[in-house]
């Protein structure tokens, strides 16, 4: 029997230890491979930022030498010296005093400016008749291998010659400028032999890529590749054929990437490799793979010899295996979580950004559709007074501009992202224009200009584009205009041009005044105006002109997004002008003119539903939503209007209501607790087939997604689940009723909104405001405030309205409030009838 027991130990022991150095293994080579994957993507990234600070230095080093060799060739002492060598025979004093004095003079330079190792002087036939090395007077030299910069303007990329040079058996650069009698003929030229130890030492240091790190550059020849720089230097290396891996190689071939490959000398590195093609050179950032690993060896055999020692513990103490063996699990279980955690923090980082946009976006979007909801609510209200309307109005023009500035930081990450689509609809430009206005007024008139918006007469009022897009780019171009100007004016002019053939279909859901037209933007200013020489790179990331650096605000992006949403928009933009008076800058955007259904029948700014027709049934409606703000609102909207609503707080509460009731349609938000809108989507699917083949249901239910998240996966995720159409929050209330009128071909019953919201006056409280009322004012006075409002130049209007007599006080008071709601069109009908007594 003991020996039995025995065996059942030692049976239980092997097993243990077989099963123990079987973990420790896999969890060893897991958490290497795991970490290696995380060091080698790390090292990769610290390479790539190495890599790109090394090119910027080297063209920055190549355009010092640039503009060093021009100053030299184009100094008064050489072309003075260098005339003087032409009028002079050769062996004459004078002729020995210019080439003494210029001889001095080149080697000064090279004493100041050491990246230039010898300065030399050719005549007409290619010979040196003058150098700072003497050892090379009367020699030849073959001008193919001469990098010539006549006609390089300072500051430009220049393609330098690389070739083997014959005196010392090392690559070198020679840069070269022809001198030229008065009558423009070239009688010799000017050289400069560049100093590699310069660039050597840029492009030598190791800027923090570890002991084995390094960066260096890389020739190429007719017949061979050559070593320019590398610290250190390996002279057998600079011309050998073996001068070759799978970096340097790909690089010559115009190409630039990352991998892992041996490098010349035979050992196996991580590198980066970049074509620098101005320079017809090869920028290679290496470091060992031995020591980018090493770390995750380390971690492994620190994993491994624990996991041994925990083996050995575990055996010696066999008689305590029961009772250690829960814990021993446990404790593998957090050093495996442990080092999981450690393996899974690379992919983190790069998915955390994104999780944190959706997460932002959905609390805040969730809790703002709520406050601009009820406001819409709370401004159905007929008991409301004015003064209460106008407090809704400013809470919803607040809310709308907190979204706006949500979308914002959205759009910026999907165009960092590479992932900015277009999100065209149809809106009216003129309330577009009016707010943009009013959000800007403010900083102008702190800083004491006048801003002026002006819109020629033919401009379309509701166009069909981008409109979040089209506003970010006014808000970036005129709030730089307004940041960057002292005194004076800021104008926005909107023009039309020539429209440009039709290149869209037309959307079934929009009856298009004409094919794609173009609309023209200008912003101008009073500024300082910036510098012709900067113009090529204002639209460039980071980039500021000269003139406006001392400005603390901006971040040097605002440029490169307008860039970027005009020529999505099918537009180009630029500066038009630009002198020490002032800038003007303009781009041109595709629209449609459109007349939207809206605009045919009731506006939303103007019309508020207030019940369905009674031509038949109220509807049924399904609302399904965890927040009790959100469910609530949208009870208390439908409920409003004569639709029968039923409410569930969550998805599964959702089915079992759609299974017994069958309503025509759901809203359905798509994060809930228990079951989510996806899952309940899909289940109601699952169920609605299952009746249907049976033919127990004929109708399918509209399932109209409700989400917070903007982002284009999610749409494709919400209709793949099977929902019909999605609504974002915050959501206007004309979207919802829109929405139902389409999928249930229901009509509804309006009313007029107030002023404060739309552009009419509450006949109970003013007379309704009419043409003939504007018989009081003078002819010129009604011609005037016809073409203020054309021009949407609101200052004026109330400028106008200030000069109307203080016995038609009412009269003034209305057109103010028309005014301040942006309200040019019903201004222009008012006078339309005088200005043709006019003409």
């Amino acid at each position: 029997m003991q020996i039995r027991k025995r065996n059942c130990l030692t049976n239980i022991s092997n097993t243990i230890l077989f099963l123990a150095l079987l973990t420790v293994a896999i969890v060893g080579g897991v958490s290497f491979f795991s970490a290696r994957e995380a060091l080698k993507e790390a090292s990769f990234n610290q390479l790539k930022v190495a890599a790109t600070l090394k090119e910027a230095e080297i063209n920055r080093w190549f355009e010092e030498r640039e503009r060093d060799f021009a100053i030299l060739s184009q100094s008064p002492d050489t072309q003075a010296n260098f005339k003087l060598l032409l009028r002079s025979e050769v062996g004459t004093t004078d002729y020995r005093s210019a080439q003494t004095q210029l001889v001095r003079h080149f080697n000064n330079v090279t004493k100041l400016k050491p990246s230039f190792k010898r300065i030399s002087l050719l005549n007409n036939r290619n010979r040196i008749i003058l150098s700072t090395d003497p050892t090379l007077l009367g020699k030849d030299v073959v001008t193919a291998n001469l990098t010539s910069l006549e006609g390089i303007e300072p500051g430009r990329n220049f393609t330098p010659i690389l070739y083997r040079s014959p005196i010392t058996d090392r690559p070198a650069i020679t840069l070269a400028a022809p001198m030229r009698d008065p009558a423009g003929r070239r009688q010799g030229e000017i050289l400069a032999d560049l100093n590699f130890e310069g660039i050597a030492e840029v492009v030598g240091k190791r800027a923090g890529l570890g002991k084995t790190g390094e960066t260096y550059l890389v020739g190429s020849l007719v017949r061979e590749h050559t070593l320019i720089s590398r610290e250190p230097l390996d002279l057998s290396l600079v011309f050998s054929p073996q001068l070759h891996s799978q970096g340097i190689d790909r690089a010559m071939q115009g190409q630039s990437g990352a991998d892992l490959y041996q490098n010349s000398t035979g050992v196996p590195v991580l590198g980066v490799y970049r074509w620098l093609k101005h320079q017809n050179l090869v920028l290679l950032a290496e470091m060992s793979q031995d020591e980018a690993f090493s770390p995750a060896r380390q971690l492994a055999t620190t994993i491994i010899t624990v996991g041994l020692i925990s083996t050995v513990g575990l055996f010696i103490g066999v008689r305590w295996l029961t009772q250690q063996l829960k814990v021993s699990q446990q404790q593998l279980k957090t050093y495996s979580q442990r080092l999981e955690k450690k393996a899974e923090e690379a992919e983190i980082a790069s998915q955390a950004k994104g999780t944190f946009l959706a997460n932002m976006s959905h609390e805040f979007r969730t809790p703002l559709n709520a406050i601009l909801g009820f406001t819409q609510i709370m401004a159905r209200d007929a008991t409301a007074t004015p003064g209460q309307l106008e407090y809704l109005s400013i809470i919803s023009r607040s809310g709308a501009h907190l979204l706006t500035l949500i979308n914002d930081v959205l759009s910026m990450a999907q165009l960092e992202a590479g992932r900015a689509t277009l999100s065209e609809s149809s809106f009216d430009l003129n309330h577009l224009l009016g707010a943009l206005k009013e959000m800007l007024q403010i900083e102008a008139q702190a800083k004491g200009l006048v801003l002026v918006v002006e819109r020629s007469p033919d401009v379309p009022r509701y166009i069909h584009t981008d409109e979040h897009k089209l506003r970010q780019v006014l808000i970036n171009l005129v709030g730089n205009a307004i940041k960057f100007t002292t005194t004076g004016r800021v104008s926005l002019r909107v023009s039309k041009k020539q429209p440009s053939p039709d290149r869209f279909p037309a959307s079934s859901q929009l009856k298009l005044r004409s094919p794609r037209e173009w609309l023209d933007f200008e912003i101008e200013d009073s500024g300082p105006g910036i510098p012709a020489v900067e113009l090529d790179r204002l639209f460039d990331p980071f980039f500021q002109a000269a003139k406006l650096q001392k400005s603390p605000q901006g971040s040097g992006l605002g440029l490169t997004i307008s860039q970027e949403f005009v020529n999505l928009m099918d537009g180009e933009i630029g500066v038009r002008q630009t002198s020490p008076r002032g800038t003007t800058f303009g781009f041109t955007i595709q629209v449609a003119s459109v007349i939207s259904a809206v605009e045919q029948a009731k506006s939303p700014d103007r019309y508020m539903v207030t019940k369905l027709t009674p031509d038949r049934p109220p509807a049924r409606i399904l609302i399904v939503e965890d927040s009790w703000e959100n469910r609530r609102l949208l009870v208390d909207l439908l409920a409003g209007v004569g639709f029968e609503v039923r409410a569930a707080e969550n998805g599964r509460e959702g089915v079992e209501i759609w299974s017994s009731w069958h309503p025509p349609p759901i809203w359905m938000d798509m994060r809930m607790p228990l079951l989510d809108g996806y899952a309940a989507t899909r289940q109601i699917r699952r169920q609605e087939a299952k009746r249907q083949s049976q033919g127990r249901l004929s109708q399918r239910t509209k399932i109209i997604a409700l989400t917070a998240s903007v982002f284009e996966e999610e749409r494709t995720a919400i209709l793949a689940a099977g929902c019909d159409d999605l609504v974002h929050k915050p959501f206007q209330e004309a979207v919802i009723f829109e929405k139902m009128a389409n999928y249930l071909g229901i009509t509804y019953q309006y009313v007029e909104k107030f002023a404060v919201a739309s552009c009419q006056v509450d006949s109970t409280l003013k007379p309704a405001l009419a043409s003939e009322h504007l018989e009081v004012m003078p002819q010129d006075w009604i011609v005037a405030l016809h073409q203020a409002a054309l021009r949407v130049d609101a200052d004026i209007i109330l400028e106008l309205a200030e000069q109307i007599p203080t016995a038609n006080l009412l009269l003034a008071i209305q057109l103010k409030d028309l005014t301040q709601s942006f309200c040019f069109e019903e201004i222009m009908e008012l006078t339309q009838p005088y200005i043709g007594l006019a003409e």
